[in-house]
């Protein structure tokens, strides 16, 4: 028998839920879930990368975005420890049982503490769904270590709630590990296990802005990418406000931590897995490549209950997000060719798209003479890159609103917006 399935939004949020989970109330399951307090951003930056990524390099990504009339570039670097390279998939498992303890604890005791113990590592693994032998005990070790020795640096990425700013700091999820039984340097032996955040995410836990995850959910994907992906969209359904979401697949590979891939049916390939996952335990209803580079997302019954529950219980990074989306426009690198440029931590992308999208400001002159860069010198830099410039100048003060790219065929996406 021939069924339609229709789409709605998610805004009004009640109203949009209730309409969308109807389609798949019979197979809802009703399986008690577990739900973690988390702070969020660094299950949305690519710190934790899945395993097909080279763990050993530096993350980079960088965004030209628009706060209210000025055009302002960002940055979120991760830099690897040489030893340890770069946290995967069990690293952000093991974030998430840290993020449960804390969230145990500041219900007791109405903060994070300074110095959080973990318990037994067979408590600990034993939250994970993992057995309590040497060889697990040894990957928790090493994933404390790793996760210690892994610094971020952030340009605008990074929100602290209680400063209510964006940080441009070096930081990391946790500055120390205190290993049950491993030397103290001091002449004896750690009793108990224990970890300190960084002052920017034990501010942040303290201050209520948190996300809640469902570990659940989490721990029975398979798939590395499918972890982090499924987190992405789960906020960017409700950023966009509908039941769809269509994103560039650069922006994808880039948030993930992805290599970039430069033909079409590698970078299929690379996500075909992770997909196919997703819609077998019901997150994705389908999704669909589209020209240029773009993929169509759907989502499925199971994205609908965990974004149901968050907006129940009020979740402040759903809060957070919704406020940013009024505030900030973001350019998304517009091709692949692009992106490779910006990856390659080209010195001139960010003022050439500055450039690109004001003019010659007196705020882009300053910027381009402290690089020893005349305007028509700036000018062939830009178009070099593949900005599009109106001819004349800009009026200083005047901003220009959209820079089109030069070949018709490349589209700008207002999909992360």
């Amino acid at each position: 028998m021939k069924t339609t399935r229709q789409k709605t939004d998610l805004v009004p949020v009640k109203q949009a839920l209730d309409g969308f989970e109807k389609l798949f109330v019979s197979v809802i399951p009703e399986t008690k879930q577990d739900h973690v307090w988390a702070e969020p951003q660094l299950f949305f930056l690519p710190f934790c990368v899945p395993q097909d990524a080279e763990r050993f390099r530096t993350i980079r990504i960088e965004e030209t975005i628009r706060d209210g009339d000025q055009v302002k570039q960002r940055v979120f670097k991760v830099n690897p420890d040489p030893d340890f390279g770069l946290p995967g998939p069990f690293e952000l498992e093991v974030m998430i049982v840290i993020f449960q303890i804390a969230d145990e604890y500041m219900a007791i005791h109405g903060e994070v503490p300074i110095r959080l113990s973990l318990g037994s590592f067979r408590s600990f693994l034993k939250r994970m769904g993992r057995p309590m032998t040497g060889k697990y005990a040894d990957i928790l070790k090493q994933a404390l270590k790793r996760l210690a020795a892994t610094t971020c640096v952030s340009e605008g990425f990074f929100y602290s709630k209680p400063r209510d700013l964006y940080v441009i700091k070096s930081f990391q999820f946790i500055t120390a590990a205190y290993i049950a039984g491993e030397d103290d340097h001091n002449g004896g032996r750690f009793d108990t296990t224990a970890i300190e955040f960084h002052d920017f995410i034990r501010e942040n836990l303290n201050s209520k802005f948190r996300t809640l995850i469902d570990f659940a959910f989490i721990r029975s994907l398979k798939k590395g990418i499918s972890k982090s992906l499924s987190l992405h969209l789960l906020y960017r359904f409700y950023k966009e406000g509908k039941s769809t979401w269509t994103a560039d697949y650069v922006w994808i590979a880039n948030r993930l931590g992805l290599k970039l891939q430069t033909d079409l049916r590698r970078a299929k390939d690379q996500l075909r897995d992770a997909l196919n996952e997703l819609k077998a335990t019901g997150f994705l209803e389908e999704w669909e490549w589209l020209p240029n580079w773009r993929i169509r997302f759907q989502a499925g019954y199971a994205c609908v209950q965990q974004h149901k529950e968050r907006v129940e219980r009020q979740d402040a990074w759903l809060q957070h997000q919704q406020k940013e989306a009024k505030q900030l426009t973001l350019f998304p690198p517009r091709t692949v060719r692009e992106a490779q440029r910006l990856a390659a931590f080209d010195p001139l992308a960010a003022i050439c798209a500055e450039y690109a999208v004001n003019g010659w400001t007196s705020a882009v002159s300053l910027k381009a003479k402290s690089k020893g860069l005349t305007q028509d010198a700036l000018k062939a830099e830009a178009i070099q890159r593949g900005h599009c410039l109106r001819t004349g100048d800009t009026p200083a003060g005047q901003v220009r609103h959209s820079a089109r790219p030069c070949h018709p065929e490349v589209r700008h996406s207002a999909s992360q917006r």
